[in-house]
């Protein structure tokens, strides 16, 4: 008995996600409006963090990184090359000798990064990332990235908090970039119905693909279809507003030694 997912089987179209260059993409295609929200969804090693790092750097010049790894090549790599400060607590603090309160233009991207070399540091991220999202929200204006969405949610356990936010944050002109492995499942549905830009990266677990609805007029089998046959460090651009499907590639962002 043929699988269900047969149609994904097949190389789509190309001109149902024509491929564009990255600087073209940006250019003439991207339109990430401050009120607009946007999601990195693939597995591990997919070019995720790479490609949300590009977005973020040609579009954002105020960014809150919520960084949940207790070590990242990626993320060192943006420290090094794209002008973050690693804050591992909140209210961030400038000066040697006498600590202050660092202000928007002395710290105008911030990785939020605390300390999370045991498995018992969850209390710790917990708090660090409600303060930071509390601050962030009064503040206003700040793009804010969440790392990896799922473990906010359910291992810091930060669902309620994380889905207020989320619905709430359009009124402060603060865009958020929530970064997933997997696509929306039963808890993480609005990542698609709150997100206007979508990126997925090739992934060919039939039970991920099962999660990939339709958007529009697009059919969920297009679009799956795309997923399945993604080159690697590829996206799958969906405009969930217009229906507009592309392909790109973010270049690569040079990692820390």
């Amino acid at each position: 008995m043929p699988s269900a997912f047969s149609a994904i089987r097949e190389q789509p179209p190309d001109d149902t996600a024509p491929v564009l260059e990255w600087d073209d993409f940006l250019t003439y295609v991207l339109k990430w409006q401050q009120d607009q929200h946007l999601a990195a969804i693939g597995p591990t090693g997919q070019g995720k963090s790479t490609t949300i790092h590009g977005l973020v750097d040609a579009n954002r010049s105020y960014v809150a990184y919520l960084a949940t790894k207790p070590k990242d090549k990626t993320l060192n790599a943006y420290i090094a090359a794209g002008g973050y400060t690693r804050i591992q607590d909140w209210p961030p603090k400038t000066g040697r000798l006498v600590k202050r309160n660092a202000t928007a233009e002395e710290m105008p991207r911030r990785l939020v990064w605390p300390d999370a070399t045991t498995l018992n540091a969850e209390a710790t991220q917990k708090r660090v990332f409600a303060a930071a999202l509390n601050d962030i929200y009064t503040s206003g204006g700040w793009c804010t990235v969440w790392d990896d969405y799922w473990y906010l949610c359910h291992i810091l356990g930060m669902e309620k908090t994380a889905k207020k936010f989320l619905m709430n944050a359009r009124s402060n002109d603060i865009p958020f970039v929530l970064g997933a492995q997997r696509p929306a499942g039963n808890k993480l549905v609005e990542i698609f119905d709150q997100a206007e830009h979508l990126f997925f990266f090739r992934d060919n677990d039939e039970q991920n693909l099962k999660r990939i609805g339709g958007v529009g007029w697009l059919s969920s089998d297009l679009i799956r279809a795309h997923v399945a046959h993604l080159e690697q460090y590829q996206c799958l651009y969906v405009n969930t507003r217009t229906g507009w499907m592309y392909r790109t590639r973010a270049p690569e962002l040079a990692l820390a030694s």
